[in-house]
């Protein structure tokens, strides 16, 4: 029993630095934050940092494989909702990280994005793991694209691939702009266009 509650100590402490390390990079930057800033918000005591991350790099790197955990589990979840149509789970889907990003005032932007701007075009590890990440949520997306009329939404001229790459790329660039203004239009013009919400109505 002992050792079991050790396994748990220890998976509980290096979540707790996983979260703190979103939260950090999300806020900040990457190359902004230190490891004494890791550790004093989450509480795990001083020294402990290298007994979970040979160096702050493989520190990044796993908050980064982290948040795409949580969000390919997200994705999963709302896409294949067998409750709601497949248009009606790609816009719960963009809808629900909309709600996200309205809960921290639009100023944090996207862990992802934010990565992707500082640090793939410099640091050849934050590139491929990235990249496998963009992948891998795109396919997410074009699964269920191959449920809808692509016309409906104003890309049946793509491929299902080329359609869900659209709009991550599209997604993307509107979470940029909305961590620049700080405001939801970005992200409610990029809804409008592809649903086809009207103000004050929802299709």
């Amino acid at each position: 029993m002992a050792r079991t509650r050790d396994i748990k100590n220890y998976d509980d402490a290096k979540t707790r630095l996983l979260e703190t390390g979103m939260s950090l990079i999300r806020s900040e930057s990457f190359s902004g934050i230190g490891i004494n800033d890791v550790l004093k918000k989450s509480g795990v005591p001083r020294g402990s940092f290298y007994h979970y991350f040979k160096s702050k790099e493989a520190f990044g790197l796993e908050v980064a494989q982290y948040y795409h955990g949580l969000q390919i589990e997200g994705a999963n979840q709302v896409l294949n909702d067998q409750t709601l149509t497949p248009i009606a789970r790609l816009e719960a889907f963009f809808r629900g990280a909309s709600e996200e990003f309205k809960a921290r005032n639009y100023a944090e932007g996207c862990l992802m994005c934010n990565l992707s701007t500082e640090l793939a075009d410099t640091n050849d590890e934050f590139q491929k793991i990235l990249k496998k990440h963009w992948v891998e949520l795109s396919s997410e997306v074009a699964q269920c694209l191959a449920h809808i009329q692509l016309g409906d939404i104003g890309l049946g001229h793509l491929s299902n691939t080329e359609a869900a790459d659209w709009l991550m790329n599209a997604w993307s660039g509107a979470l940029v702009r909305m961590k620049a203004e700080r405001s939801e239009a970005p992200l409610q013009l990029f809804e409008k266009t592809i649903f086809n919400i009207k103000k004050g109505t929802r299709k």
